[in-house]
C-alpha cells in the first residue's frame, strides 16, 4: 500500500498543457478514456507494487461519514501505463480540467476541481498569476509553479547565499594576502623609502607607488580568475567529457542523478557584480600598507645604516 495523489486530466488537451505524453514509457495517454476507470501510475509506484500494463489495482479513498466516523472506500481501477516522470517546457497558453472518472471515485463527487494554465515563458508565471488573481471570482485560488515548489526555491536561495559568502571569504583571504605582502615589502624597503624621501619624494607619491603595486597584483588576479572561470563555464560541455574520458570516471551518473551532465548558465550581471566587488576589495587592501609606507620617517629609517 502506498499513499498517492490522484489527478484527473483530459487526455485530448493534456498535451497542450504539459509534456506528460513524452514521459509515458509503457501504454499510451489516449488509453485514458472517460468512464473506463483506467489510471496511469509512476514508474516507481509500478515497480514497488509489481504492476504491468493492464493490471488491476485497488484505490482506497478516505472519507468521513455523517456521524463523523472515518472509513475508507475501495475502488477498483485498471492500470493502462507507466509514466517516467513529469516533464516541463514552454508552450502556448492552454487549460486542463479534471476528468469525470476521478470525480466518480470520490464520495459524492467531491474531488477538487480546477484549471491549469500554461504560458510560453515559465519564468513569467508569478507575474501573470498576480495579474489574474484579482480577476478571479470569489472562492477561487490561484497558485503558480513557484509556489508549488517553494521548498526547492528556498533551498536554491540558501545555496546561492552560502556560495556568495564563500566567494566573499575567498576574495577577503586574497585581499588579506595582498595586505600582508605589501606590509612585508614596506618593511623590507624602509631604507629605499627613506632615500626617496631624502631626495624630495612626497609622501603622497610614495603612497601612490605602493597602491599601484597592490592594484596591479589584485587586478591581474581578478582578470585571470575571470578569464578562467568564464572559459570553464562557457565550455563545460567540452571539458567534462574530456575529463571523464581521460581519467575514466563519471561526474554525474545517469542512474543516480536526474541530469547526466553539468548545466552551465552564465549570468553576466552576477559576473559583473563579483568582479567589481573583487576589484574594490583588492583596492581597499592596498590603502593601509600604502599609508604606512608614506609615513616612514627618513631619519629613523637611516639611523642604523
Amino acid at each position: 500500500m502506498l499513499p498517492i495523489i490522484l489527478r484527473g486530466i483530459d487526455p485530448k488537451t493534456e498535451t497542450s498543457v504539459t509534456d506528460v505524453a513524452r514521459a509515458v514509457v509503457r501504454g499510451k495517454l489516449s488509453d485514458l478514456v472517460t468512464g473506463s476507470d483506467r489510471v496511469m501510475v509512476g514508474e516507481i509506484i509500478a515497480e514497488r507494487l509489481g504492476l504491468d500494463v493492464g493490471d488491476a489495482l485497488t484505490v482506497l479513498i478516505p472519507a468521513v461519514s455523517a456521524d463523523g466516523g472515518a472509513f475508507a472506500e475501495a475502488s477498483g481501477v485498471d492500470g493502462c501505463g507507466h509514466i517516467r516522470g513529469r516533464a516541463g517546457g514552454a508552450g502556448r497558453p492552454a487549460f486542463r480540467q479534471q476528468s469525470t472518472t476521478l470525480r466518480a471515485l470520490t464520495p459524492g463527487g467531491g474531488a477538487g476541481e480546477g484549471l491549469r494554465i500554461r504560458f510560453r515563458d515559465a519564468l513569467s508565471a508569478p507575474e501573470l498569476a498576480a495579474r489574474l488573481r484579482p480577476k478571479l471570482p470569489s472562492g477561487f485560488e490561484l497558485f503558480d509553479w513557484t509556489q508549488d515548489n517553494a521548498n526547492y526555491f528556498r533551498a536554491v536561495r540558501i545555496e546561492k547565499t552560502m556560495m556568495s559568502l564563500i566567494l566573499l571569504m575567498i576574495v577577503a583571504v586574497a585581499a588579506f594576502n595582498i595586505v600582508s605582502m605589501l606590509v612585508m615589502v614596506v618593511t623590507d624597503k624602509r631604507t629605499d623609502i627613506a632615500i626617496l624621501r631624502t631626495f624630495g619624494t612626497s609622501p603622497r607619491r610614495i603612497m601612490g607607488v605602493f597602491m599601484t603595486q597592490g592594484l596591479v597584483i589584485g587586478w591581474l588576479g581578478v582578470a585571470l580568475g575571470l578569464a578562467v572561470g568564464l572559459g570553464v563555464a562557457l565550455h563545460i560541455d567540452t571539458i567534462v567529457p574530456f575529463l571523464e574520458q581521460t581519467f575514466h570516471f563519471q561526474i554525474f551518473d545517469a542512474d543516480v542523478y536526474d541530469m547526466p551532465s553539468i548545466p552551465s548558465d552564465v549570468r553576466w550581471l552576477n559576473v559583473l557584480v563579483i568582479s567589481l566587488s573583487a576589484l574594490l576589495l583588492t583596492g581597499a587592501a592596498t590603502i593601509y600598507p600604502a599609508i604606512r609606507a608614506s609615513r616612514t620617517a627618513p631619519a629613523e629609517a637611516l639611523r642604523y645604516e
